[in-house]
């Protein structure tokens, strides 16, 4: 009776002792699965908060209700960390966790209201989004070391208990030691052991690992909840691990094409600079362009330019080796980082390559062609410099005709440096009187008479004396003088019309820069008429370049419209030349349309030159508008054109440009007869 009495005795202190055990791993157990069901809400959100900001980063809407709903979910956050339910011991990272998780809800919300109201922005505030994300991480981390330390301490209390049970029963007997043994050995099978497992597995936590495995997953009891809210916890873990890893992709790399962004290449170049500098290493850069992409866009339409846009970067990634780096900067630039190799042979050799993997589209539904500009690295030279060193070459490879590759070297820095000079000695040019106009006449091609005259610009350089205009309009345009230098053009020819016949009219060149500036026609016009010149008399000569501006389009078609309302003409300059000549004259009433010297010099050597200008003068005539063929030199050049019916003629055989064309009534060329 005693002996049963002491086992009761025992038994009763056993079972307590397993009470409280399993009292303690299920307060742990609820504590894991608050943790996991915080997780899962704060994953849910993250994911939330990446979709919305994807979504308005390709310019797609977001209706009201998710973004009601996003706020609540940034709202529930808070709420679900504020929780009085978990171990004193970690009371202390609670409330860290849950201070991290309210900056987090902050970082969000200021995220959300970035992409609902400044998209544009996202890219700029991702940052700090995703440090509160990192903060959360670590605070949560310190909560489940805590949570581990708990565990632990209620399995070495556990065996303490045990153990001191052992010892009273042994004292009561051999009966009770063996019950005893026995029931400590159920006990460390069916419970202690397992929990010193999963103590293992949070001391030994690795979110990364694929095949981590939990015990107990399979049990009904307590261990069986607290080894499922683990699995589960380590699960939602995965998953944000994941989602940060797509964001911060995302962030470097360009979606479309999958190559690294401007800012991965920036900060890739900015490193190998310096490792350049440190020690002497060669380092190439390619600034690369696809040439006529707006014509892609507009024969193939938008999804044709994303086809041709994944082409171009198949091509590029095909010809590097796998230290260079490629990268779309934006639109329809790229560009290559060459490292390691001997140079300039190395990136003159890629170039080619890229050539000629592009002249393959040929046979293609969608014909890719870039130009590109090469510079090397050396000595100081800068981030700014070494790209500008090669946008310099790209602008030369596109001068010369585009599809080619060109290298900054010592010929195109000495053209730079003239560049320089020109743009500062040509702000002075004006006050100095080193520019000057000169006209050349325009003769009706029937009778031969003057009809008027072109105003063509020109610089006298007192050290470098005359400067071409092809090369001094360029760096006014890109210099910002183009507009000043155009008014002073437009009173200077108008003065000089005023003392003309009156009906003799006059022609101006002007440039794309001109026509796209805010207010420029209404100014041209008011000066004519301040110098007493009818609109009725100007023409106005523009390319067909000018007509390829991208989104300004608008703004050009819409100062011509204001030119012609106001009785001025408009003539299409180098008409055949540039891109989409009739695509323009399907746009725009042009009055005039004038035929580029080249096809009048071939005239009568290339059977295909002569049709062109056959074709042109009959288009002319179809449609309406006056033609005139400049270049015109040779008398059998003028019969030719007077056969076909062209309209007038411009050149050397009619007069050259004079600074003084004369005044009085309309003359007539002389020396030239009006047989065919």
């Amino acid at each position: 009776m005693g002996v049963s009495f002491l086992l009761l005795l025992a038994g009763l202190n056993v079972g307590n002792g397993i009470h409280l055990a399993n009292a303690r791993v299920e307060a742990l157990s609820r504590a894991l699965q608050r943790e996991g069901a915080r997780d899962l809400a704060q994953q849910k959100l993250r994911l939330a908060v990446g979709a919305v900001t994807r979504r308005r980063e390709q310019g797609l809407p977001v209706s009201p209700a998710q973004w009601a709903a996003l706020s609540r979910q940034i709202d529930a956050i808070p709420a679900l960390s504020a929780d009085d339910r978990k171990p004193a011991a970690s009371a202390r990272q609670a409330v860290a966790a849950g201070g991290a998780a309210h900056d987090m809800a902050l970082a969000s919300r200021r995220l959300v209201a970035v992409a609902q109201h400044h998209p544009d922005r996202i890219k700029q505030a991702m940052p700090a989004y995703l440090a509160s994300l990192k903060r959360l991480e670590a605070a949560q981390f310190a909560e489940r070391e805590v949570l581990a330390d708990a565990i632990n301490s209620a399995v070495r209390a556990n065996g303490r208990q045990s153990h001191r049970d052992i010892l009273r029963v042994l004292t009561g007997g051999l009966l009770i030691v063996l019950i005893v043994i026995a029931m400590a050995t159920w006990l460390r099978r069916q419970l202690l052991s397992p929990i010193v497992a999963i103590a293992t597995r949070l001391r030994d936590f690795d979110a990364d690992a694929a095949d981590t495995e939990f015990p107990g997953l399979m049990r009904d009891d307590e261990l069986g909840d607290l080894s499922r809210g683990l699995a589960e916890y380590h699960g939602a873990v995965e998953e944000r691990r994941v989602a940060e890893r797509r964001a911060d992709y995302l962030a470097r790399h360009d979606v479309l094409t999958g190559l690294p962004n401007r800012l991965q290449f920036e900060d890739r170049l900015t490193k190998e600079l310096a490792h350049s500098r440190a020690t002497g290493a060669a380092l190439g850069l390619l600034a690369i362009d696809m040439d006529d992409f707006k014509a892609i866009n507009d024969r193939h339409g938008h999804a044709g330019g994303d086809r041709a846009l994944r082409r171009a970067a198949e091509i590029l990634d095909a010809c590097v080796e796998e230290t260079d780096l490629v990268a779309r900067l934006g639109g329809d630039e790229f560009a290559i980082l060459q490292i390691g190799a001997v140079q300039p042979a190395a990136a003159e050799a890629l170039a080619k390559r890229v050539l000629e993997y592009t002249a393959a589209t040929a046979r293609e539904p969608i014909e890719i062609r870039m130009s590109i500009g090469m510079a090397i690295a050396a000595g100081d030279l800068g981030r700014e410099e070494l790209h500008n060193a090669a946008d310099l070459a790209l602008y030369r490879a596109k001068a010369d005709g585009r599809n080619r590759a060109r290298l900054f070297d010592a010929a195109l820095r000495e053209r730079e440096r003239l560049r320089v000079r020109l743009a500062r000695d040509l702000e002075l040019a004006i006050a100095w009187r080193q520019l000057h106009l000169v006209f050349q006449p325009i003769a009706n091609a029937a009778t031969l008479g003057i009809i008027g005259y072109e105003a063509f610009l020109r610089w006298e350089h007192p050290d470098l004396g005359d400067i071409a205009p092809d090369l001094f309009i360029p760096v006014a345009e890109r210099s910002g003088l183009i507009e000043e230098i155009g008014l002073w053009v437009a009173d200077q020819a108008f003065a000089a019309a005023a003392e003309w016949d009156e009906c003799l009219s006059l022609s101006l060149n002007l440039s794309s820069v001109q026509f796209r500036a805010p207010g420029f026609a209404e100014a041209v016009l008011s000066r004519a008429r301040l110098h007493g010149v009818a609109t009725s008399r100007l023409e106005f000569e523009v390319t067909e370049n000018a007509m390829l501006v991208g989104v300004q389009r608008h703004e050009v078609l819409e100062a011509f419209r204001v030119l012609q309302a106001a009785g001025a003409r408009i003539v299409m300059d180098d008409f055949g030349t540039g891109h989409s000549t009739l695509s323009n004259l399907k746009d725009f009433n042009f009055d005039k349309l004038k035929i580029d010297r080249s096809f009048i010099a071939e005239l009568h050597d290339h059977e295909s030159s002569a049709l062109i200008v056959k074709t042109t003068i009959a288009l002319g005539k179809s449609l309406g508008i006056k033609v005139v063929a400049e270049g015109v030199e040779t008398p059998a050049q003028l019969a030719e054109l007077k056969l076909w019916g062209c309209d007038q003629i411009q050149g050397y055989l009619i007069g050259r440009p004079a600074a003084n064309p004369g005044r009085g009534a309309a003359p007539r060329a002389s020396g030239l007869s009006l047989a065919r």
